[in-house]
């Protein structure tokens, strides 16, 4: 409960403090309580006095007695909240744990959350040569938040990742896409064309369409998913005919409903040039000309995302978390790309920074760790899970969420 909730749902009400601990001055600090007792589970502290109150065993707990109100003081909360319902107390109502103990809650919670992911690197084997390093290079990782696990599973320069009935679809920049099997088996790969550079891939199971970022061409490519035959192309502007190099830089591409989202670097296609004026854009799958420009002058961003019928991204050079175009709800110190969500929380990759020369003076610190953060979108709370098989981290997906 928030400090404001637990003054009201005590007002008038018998107080139990059901643990001896420090938590019970604490709270006294903050909330004056002058008449209560407290229950122990330990034998020692029952039939003692602690605070000027009596304790008692906690079997008087099964009496019923209106207008009475139990809060929980010990970090054991976890084994005392399955007592109070075998007593017959309703949380919220009969009893709560304590708000001084709300900080203890979010860190237990976080620690003890269980997951496992999927996580891509590009990692070119120049890393390699800079650690002399066999186990570094790119590929899929899988990674068990609970026990720290991390093994490749497949190798490849991987970019984004996306679900697709029963297999995953991978851009891969040398292969184009890769067809993997929910145990990780490489069943196929197409799309590959010279210097097409795949950097994003997005399905849309109601058309059964394979969408591919060609990054280095400056294209989207569209291929029947059961043929792998490309079936269009989405073009943005045709400086790439006259010019021969990718201006815009498109990155991700999400499917949701009719649309087609794809983050990129610049608008104009003048990334090249310098202008980093790159956001979101939203395209009919099948009308390609009626297109939206959704965000703008974001600095390099990546991994749009839908979460339910809310967007994310990541504005990767400034480390900023968007959900919907103008809330940031996550700021971070790396250069950050991958989102993920299991329900609970969000899962944001972060890769070594590269661009030392374009954050001086704008940063006072970049971060130079590869892996990802566990992110409670309400309280701020981050934890990091570092990765150093790797210094690129491209994309997340949840395999399993906490039980």
């Amino acid at each position: 409960m928030t400090w404001k909730a637990f003054t009201k749902a005590i007002r008038g009400k018998e107080i139990i403090f059901f643990g001896v601990s420090e938590w019970a001055r604490k709270t006294l600090r903050r909330v004056p309580i002058s008449s209560f007792y407290f229950v122990d589970n330990s034998p020692s502290w029952i039939g003692t006095r602690q605070l000027d109150a009596e304790v008692k065993d906690p079997l008087v707990l099964k009496e019923k007695k209106p207008n009475r109100f139990v809060v929980i003081m010990s970090g054991s909360y976890e084994s005392i909240y399955p007592q109070l319902l075998e007593y017959g107390l309703k949380p919220g109502v009969d009893f709560c744990i304590s708000p001084i103990m709300n900080n203890l809650k979010v860190i237990t919670d976080i620690h003890s959350h269980e997951a496992r992911l999927l996580v891509s690197s590009p990692d070119h084997m120049i890393y390699s040569g800079l650690d002399k390093n066999h186990k570094t290079g790119g590929g899929l990782f899988t990674y068990d938040i609970k026990t720290l696990d991390c093994r490749k599973v497949l190798e490849g320069t991987f970019h984004q990742i996306v679900e697709a009935e029963d297999r995953f679809y991978v851009a891969d920049e040398v292969r184009g896409i890769c067809e993997v099997s929910k145990d990780f088996k490489l069943l196929g790969s197409f799309g590959a064309e010279a210097g097409a550079k795949p950097h994003g891939v997005a399905y849309c199971p109601m058309r059964k369409l394979v969408f591919m970022a060609a990054t280095g061409r400056d294209k989207i490519i569209v291929y029947d998913a059961k043929t792998r035959k490309i079936k269009s192309e989405i073009l943005f502007t045709k400086k790439f005919e006259r010019t021969g190099e990718p201006g815009h830089w498109i990155n991700d591409v999400f499917a949701n409903g009719d649309y087609l989202y794809a983050s990129m670097f610049s608008h104009s296609g003048a990334y090249l040039q310098g202008s980093y004026d790159g956001g979101i854009v939203e395209i009919h799958m099948d009308d390609p000309s009626e297109r939206h420009v959704l965000t703008r002058d974001n600095w390099m961003p990546h991994s749009v995302i839908f979460f339910d019928s809310e967007m994310c991204f990541a504005d990767s050079m400034n480390g900023h978390l968007y959900k919907t175009d103008k809330n940031v709800i996550g700021e971070f110190f790396g250069f950050i790309r991958g989102i993920a969500f299991d329900g609970s929380y969000y899962y944001v990759g972060q890769s070594e920074t590269r661009y030392f020369d374009r954050l001086k003076g704008i940063r006072k610190n970049i971060g130079m760790n590869a892996g990802f953060y566990l992110f409670d979108e309400e309280t701020k709370a981050a934890k990091f899970f570092s990765m150093p098989q790797v210094h690129q981290v491209r994309d997340l997906h949840v395999l399993a969420k906490s039980r």
